[in-house]
């Protein structure tokens, strides 16, 4: 039903004349005549008596009006809504994340961004690149935080920042003792890694092989905390995000650099090509920029 049919309707039947309605209306009686008779013939019913008085309502007209003001009460509150939520930053935002990031830096984001925006909702969704950027796709999600080299195709990125890659190694090993690891030392030692199918284990593999190293993979593992924890554990040494770093500082274990080589990975949002980016996603991406570059 027209709303401002119903507008037009409740304010003749207040007014009681055509005349004071469309001058409250701010319309010529005409149209205002005009409104009338398509909402009646909608209806298939008379709203109004007219007499020479003005109008008055027909049976039909007195149980419309309370519907027709609970109807209009219910528009302005959701448009009254609606306006809120864009304004406070409210509403449901969905968000995916790869594992290899998720951990390290959503929490932090997600408290920064309710300080700023209480109302706002946040559903997380963590899994490997390549099943977020097609949901991404379909829509389901609203941003994903990713990391390159991974080829985001028909996508938009946004670089939030950069990631060190360190080698973990057992707490005896010598490179702990000696503060960073050598290529050689690399080419030589059992390696724990990701599976390929994180876009972080495809991104070491493809480094090692550019370098002709040729790790001897004793373990392959979907969890990052696995692998450090195997790390920790003696059972070989791995090349891990320096924000996982920061978070499994254990005794067991030692982050070094790869002497000569500088090993980074690039933090990115990932948008639909060409969508609008709301409000609340924006808000997120940024709380995620300042935890990426805080380290």
């Amino acid at each position: 039903m027209d709303a401002i049919l119903l507008r037009s309707f409740l304010e003749t039947a207040d007014a009681g004349t055509l005349s004071r309605a469309a001058r409250q209306l701010g319309i010529s009686q005409p149209s205002l005549t005009g409104q009338l008779q398509r909402l009646e013939t909608h209806l298939g019913v008379s709203l109004f008596d007219r007499h020479g008085r003005g109008v008055t309502l027909t049976d039909a007209g007195k149980a419309l009006y309370p519907r027709a003001r609970r109807i209009l009460d219910e528009v302005r509150d959701t448009e009254d809504a609606i306006r809120r939520e864009g304004a406070d930053g409210a509403g449901t935002l969905s968000v995916g994340a790869i594992p290899t990031v998720a951990p390290y830096v959503l929490p932090a984001a997600v408290q920064r961004l309710r300080a700023r925006h209480t109302a706002m909702r946040v559903e997380l969704r963590e899994d490997y690149s390549a099943v977020l950027a097609r949901l991404l796709l379909d829509g389901a999600l609203d941003v994903v935080i990713a990391a390159l080299p991974y080829s985001f195709d028909h996508l938009d990125t946004e670089l939030l920042g950069s990631d060190a890659l360190v080698v973990a190694v057992p707490a005896a090993h010598a490179a702990a003792r000696a503060g960073r690891i050598t290529l050689s030392q690399l080419r030589d030692a059992p390696a724990v890694t990701l599976d390929p199918a994180h876009c972080l284990g495809e991104q070491v593999a493809g480094f090692c092989s550019s370098r002709q190293v040729s790790p001897s993979v004793v373990c392959r593992s979907a969890q990052l905390a696995t692998v450090l924890e195997l790390v920790g554990a003696g059972v070989g040494i791995s090349i891990v995000p320096a924000m996982a770093a920061v978070r499994h500082n254990t005794p067991q274990c030692a982050y070094v650099p790869l002497v000569d080589h500088t090993l980074q990975r690039e933090i990115v949002a990932v948008w639909r090509r060409g969508a609008a980016q709301s409000a609340q996603a924006r808000a997120f991406v940024e709380c995620v920029r300042e935890v990426v570059r805080l380290g």
